[in-house]
Formats: structure tokens, C-alpha cells, sequence
């Protein structure tokens, strides 16, 4: 099998999140990175010299052009995201980045001067603060969130700048009233768009320090997950049917049609439709954790170190040959998350859909 994997031509990956840190300052019910403890991997972090080594050596194997990620935990407690941002630049790299907007606010004029190309701020409620609060654990969440959003939106317009704002929303019981409400705040405000995630394992988003990987062949859903995709298997077709509405009426939805039709459907079944769509994480993307730990999968064990290895050799190794073996065997729900879900899954999903599987019943395609 070893030597099929190496026969087979590996593409680059088409995208480079790097983790800056595992430190954030929310609780998010949807998340158990926030348990890390800042004492414990603060000076465990790779240094500012050293993630400018990652970039030159993403620059130097993708070329001028491509694009990464500044993700986490929260990015933002990173004093040095600045200055990473304009290492990136001055390489030809095109740098986005991820935040919870809990604390930005006072950096939003520094952001929309800066060389970061575009941020995706989460956001799981515009009408009912208590909603987002709840979701993140913190009373002030939605204030200082929509605060953020806000500024940037308004600064960046009286500056004419270009910076890309959109927002980033995860679907779950709670919140299901407010996914329409949400799509027409980020048209009515003019955000560059917004892109919808089904609700996944809590544990699945984990600190890299605490928790390594999953024995993702043996994986088994959790009950609480399992009640959650069940409390919205109608309704939340029913909002993502209206998503794309929203998308064909030329709402900037960033979810494609393909992945819309997947999450309405999965809602509807989840063990029945997960196995039909084939998992191409680690073939298509690479991330590199806090402490230089390169991941195929995040919840897949390391394939690499970037201290001890460049990135090709990494990509183009034993271990990630095994990784991407491993993905074909794995019992995991994440098949549909943003990092792993493409267009080219269009013709599975009908395949998944049509091929006497009924579980689109009361459903309008």
C-alpha cells in the first residue's frame, strides 16, 4: 500500500492554516481548546524567528501567491500576528486570519492598516445576544464581537481599504432562528460574506498541547452530538434550504451549493450519508500547530516537525503517506467541516442522495 501512495503523484496542498496559539479567552461550548492553560504553553510556542522560517519555506515550496491562515485559539493574543503578516507580504504571500472578535476592538484601525487580507469573525447570533454569549461563555461576548465587526467595517470604509470582513457561524440548536437573520446582516453591512459550519464533536477542536489525536478508526459519536443533529434535523433543513435561496438570490454565501445540499441531508441521517463522501483533508491541506507539530488532520497524529524538517519533505513523507491512508478508515463526522468539504464532492453527494437512499423525504431540492 506504501508503495502505491508513493507511486501516486501527491499535489501541494491547497491550503496552510498555521496555529499560532492555543490560548484563548472564551469558553465556547462548541470547542475545548480554551482549557489550555497560557502558563503551561506560552514559552512552548514557536518564536516569532521561527514562524518567519515557515513562511519563507511555504513561499519558497507554494510560491509567491499562496495564501495561509493565522488561525488558534485566538490569533489575536499573539502580539506578533503584525509583524508575521507583513513577513508574509513582503514574500508574496497572501495572509487571512481567524478571530473570536473578543478583544480586537481597540486593534481594529491597526488591522485594516495592516497586511492581513482578510479576517473571519465567528458570530453565532445578531438578534439575540444571549444566544452568542451563551455559545461563547462570556456575558460580553456578543457587545465586544459586534463592537469589533463594526469598527473594522466603519474604519475600513473611511480609510477605503481592502480589508476582507466576513463572518463565520456554527449551526446548532440554539441558533437555528438566527442563520437567516445572520446572512442578511452580513449583506445589509456590507461584509465581504459569511460561511456556515454544522455544530461537530466538542472535543474534535482541542488544544494541540493536551490532547494529540483521536483513535479516529474506532471514533463513536457522542450521545449529546447525536441529540444535538436530531433537534434540528428538520427545521435546520429547512434553514439551509433557505440559505440557498439566499445564495441563488446572490447573497455572498460562502458555503457552496454542493455543501449546503450535504448539510440539510446529513442533518437528516448522519451515518448514512457520512460514508459516502470520501474524506481529502490530507491531500489537500496542511496545518502547523503552536509548537511547529505539522497535521494532515487535526485530530490525527503529527506527520512532522517544522524544526526538524522542511514542509515538502514533510508533505511528501512516510508518515503523511500513512495519514492519508488512515483518513480512508476513519469514523469521524468532520467530512463536512469548511477545511475538508469541496465542489468536487458534487457528483458523491448525488450519487449519496439518489442511490436509494430515502432520507431526503419532505425536502424540496
Amino acid at each position: 500500500m506504501m508503495k502505491n501512495h508513493k507511486d501516486k503523484k501527491i499535489r501541494k496542498p491547497s491550503q496552510i492554516t498555521l496555529d499560532l496559539t492555543d490560548r484563548c479567552q472564551l469558553q465556547c461550548v462548541t470547542c475545548s481548546k480554551w482549557h489550555t492553560s497560557a502558563a503551561d504553553v506560552i514559552e512552548k510556542e514557536l518564536t516569532t524567528d521561527e514562524w518567519k522560517c515557515v513562511l519563507l519555506n511555504i513561499r519558497d515550496w507554494l510560491g509567491e501567491g499562496a495564501s495561509i491562515w493565522f488561525s488558534g485559539g485566538e490569533p489575536f493574543l499573539r502580539e506578533d500576528i503584525f509583524e508575521l503578516a507583513s513577513y508574509a507580504k513582503s514574500l508574496g504571500l497572501h495572509a487571512a486570519s481567524m478571530t473570536n472578535g473578543y478583544s480586537i476592538r481597540h486593534l481594529a484601525e491597526r488591522i485594516v492598516d495592516s497586511d492581513i487580507d482578510s479576517i473571519s469573525i465567528s458570530l453565532n447570533a445578531v438578534n439575540d445576544p444571549e444566544i452568542h454569549n451563551a455559545s461563547r461563555g462570556r456575558k460580553d461576548a456578543f457587545e465586544k464581537t459586534m463592537e469589533a465587526i463594526l469598527s473594522l467595517k466603519k474604519i475600513r470604509e473611511e480609510k477605503g481599504g481592502r480589508l476582507n470582513i466576513s463572518i463565520a457561524t456554527i449551526i446548532f440548536p440554539d441558533n437555528l432562528e438566527e442563520i437567516i437573520p445572520l446572512a442578511r446582516f452580513a449583506k445589509e453591512n456590507g461584509l465581504t460574506g459569511i460561511m456556515f459550519q454544522i455544530i461537530d464533536d466538542v472535543d474534535a477542536f482541542h488544544s494541540f498541547y493536551e490532547h494529540k489525536c483521536y483513535d479516529t478508526e474506532h471514533y463513536r459519536m457522542p450521545d449529546a452530538l447525536k441529540d444535538q443533529y436530531q433537534k434540528m434535523s428538520v427545521r435546520g433543513g429547512e434553514i439551509i434550504s433557505q440559505l440557498m435561496e439566499l445564495k441563488k438570490e446572490g447573497y455572498v454565501i460562502y458555503n457552496t451549493f454542493e455543501q449546503l445540499e450535504a448539510m440539510r441531508t446529513f442533518l437528516k441521517d448522519p451515518d448514512r450519508i457520512v460514508r459516502k463522501i470520501p474524506c481529502d483533508v490530507a491531500d489537500t491541506g496542511m496545518g502547523i500547530d503552536p509548537y511547529g507539530e505539522v497535521r494532515l488532520c487535526f485530530n490525527m497524529s503529527p506527520v512532522g516537525n517544522v524544526k526538524d524538517e522542511k514542509m515538502e519533505e514533510i508533505w511528501k513523507g512516510s508518515n503523511a503517506c500513512s495519514c492519508r491512508a488512515a483518513t480512508k478508515n476513519c469514523k469521524m463526522y468532520c467530512r463536512l467541516l469548511n477545511c475538508n468539504f469541496d465542489k468536487s464532492h458534487k457528483s458523491l453527494v448525488h450519487r449519496a442522495v439518489h442511490k436509494g437512499i430515502r432520507i431526503l423525504k419532505g425536502y424540496r431540492m
